[in-house]
């Protein structure tokens, strides 16, 4: 098998024969950096050591007041060095591809690859003009231990933002580059993206509405449900329907007809951790790891574990925020709000009618409530319960402002050592 390197700054090698690929999907922060996410972070690559960072996509959220022009540009510059001071407080080498909410925040996707090629860490911006597609299209060739092959290529694809309701797609161009690389590159292969193929439907069922386990689809799909099949071999959590590739793209017959590729990862789908085999592939997904964001109360990331003489027997596994992280939730009342929010449109009207409900109980039983002590000692109860909530989420805007602080100074003085 031919060794093939790019005009990357540094050529990875397995280490005695193993290699660790951390994956990090949809951080999705903002200019106010979150102070949970940065933790999670530290405490991720410290626990898990990875030889290679990959980021799926969505390192920033378009819920933001980003400005336009220039001002647009110095404020996603800001958030991203915030963001990404942890990880450059390490010597720990990392890829990236963009999500559809990178390139919602108004800065193109080329110059957002400019501001992490200036990163130490960041390898895959060196040179965009190496024949790949798109800046966020190419790949890393893993060398063996000793130098002598490719032991595993790492394809980084760019899948894409939303169109006319339609997320992502993967254009020709991204095609024939990936069949010109297989073909030169000639070895087992992984797929890092964002958004999912739509064959990762085969591994769900479509149900009636009120099936147990199901969830409801939208675009093309909507006023559907789905849930995991029984009658394949499934691992990870099923949270929420993806929100796909349109399959006529054609990307997953294009990998198929390459043969090489033997998995296909993605992040874009919050909720979901599922993994399962499709026509030889495996389909899997990186949960969201962000806490600006909505998502699981324990937050995840997504571990490889390969050996250069057997790269298809993968080890792969996901690690918690709870699994690498002693300190408590800087923010526990957003991150559980976020983790109740739904993650689609189809979900609106049963969250509102839960909200709805919920807050006319609450109503009912203060009015019940002033009728049995006094409508002022109500008062005075909303009062005091009002009073609280602004302390609380003062305090909590204060801390978290100076904890931020604290934390970016502390990994920028880290930087290189």
């Amino acid at each position: 098998k031919a060794v093939i390197k790019l005009s990357m700054r540094k050529q990875i090698k397995f280490n005695n024969g193993h290699l660790k690929v951390l994956q990090i999907s949809d951080l999705q922060d903002n200019r106010f950096t979150c102070v949970d996410t940065l933790r999670f972070m530290e405490a991720a690559v410290k626990s898990i050591k990875p030889d290679l960072i990959v980021f799926t996509g969505d390192q920033l959220d378009v819920v933001d007041l980003w400005g336009k022009g220039e001002k647009c540009r110095k404020n996603v510059e800001k958030a991203i060095n915030r963001l990404f001071s942890v990880f450059e407080s390490f010597n720990i080498p990392f890829v990236l591809t963009f999500g559809n909410h990178d390139r919602e925040t108004g800065l193109p996707n080329d110059e957002q690859a400019k501001i992490y090629a200036k990163m130490k860490n960041c390898i895959c911006f060196d040179d965009v003009n190496d024949g790949r597609p798109d800046a966020a299209t190419f790949n890393v060739p893993i060398l063996s231990s000793d130098g002598s092959r490719t032991a595993i290529n790492i394809y980084v694809v760019d899948t894409g933002t939303k169109i006319n309701g339609v997320y992502g797609g993967v254009r020709k161009e991204q095609l024939e580059w990936l069949d010109k690389t297989s073909r030169e590159v000639n070895a087992d292969s992984i797929v890092f993206q964002h958004i999912p193929v739509d064959e990762i439907y085969e591994l769900l069922e479509k149900v009636p509405k009120g099936t147990k386990g199901a969830e409801p689809a939208y675009g093309n799909r909507k006023g559907e449900f789905y849930k995991r099949r029984d009658d394949i071999k499934f691992m990870g959590a099923y949270g929420e329907t993806p929100a796909a590739l349109p399959r006529e793209c054609g990307e997953f017959e294009q990998l198929k007809k390459q043969g090489d590729v033997f998995a296909v990862y993605c992040g874009h789908d919050h909720y979901d951790s599922f993994i399962g085999t499709v026509d030889g592939i495996d389909l899997g997904y990186c949960p969201g790891a962000g806490y600006n964001t909505y998502g699981i109360r324990q937050r995840e990331v997504r571990v490889f574990e390969f050996d250069e003489n057997d790269v298809k027997n993968y080890k792969t596994y996901t690690v918690s925020y709870g699994d690498v992280c002693d300190k408590p939730l800087a923010e526990p009342v957003k991150t559980y709000i976020f983790s109740i929010a739904p993650c689609c449109t189809p979900q609106l009207p049963m969250f509102a009618v839960k909200v709805f409900s919920l807050l006319a109980l609450i109503a009912v039983l203060f009015v019940l409530l002033a009728k049995i002590i006094g409508s002022k000692i109500v008062i005075g109860i909303l009062s005091a319960m009002l009073a609280v909530a602004v302390i609380y989420f003062g305090g909590a805007i204060i801390y978290n402002t100076v904890t931020r602080k604290k934390l970016i100074e502390r990994y920028q003085n880290e930087r290189g050592n």
